[in-house]
């Protein structure tokens, strides 16, 4: 673990379970603009349902099931 990682680590522990939540959310939504943004600038014509679908392989991997079927 380098210097960094333990320091972000106490600083963590010292923030509520609600302060940590939020800040999670936070780093999450600026992943998935910056994966959207990559996925943009590589296929600038890109169509909204083929954006969706890049982004959705591209966190979950390509054999994550777009559609869920309960048979």
């Amino acid at each position: 673990m380098t210097k960094a990682e333990k320091k972000y680590i106490e600083i963590m522990g010292k923030k509520s379970g609600e302060e940590r939540l939020k800040i999670t959310l936070e780093l999450r939504k600026l992943v998935l603009k910056l994966a959207e943004a990559g996925i943009k600038t590589k296929n600038p014509k890109i169509s909204l349902k083929e954006l969706q679908k890049k982004l959705r392989e591209r966190i979950y991997g390509p054999n994550f099931p777009s559609k869920i079927s309960c048979k």
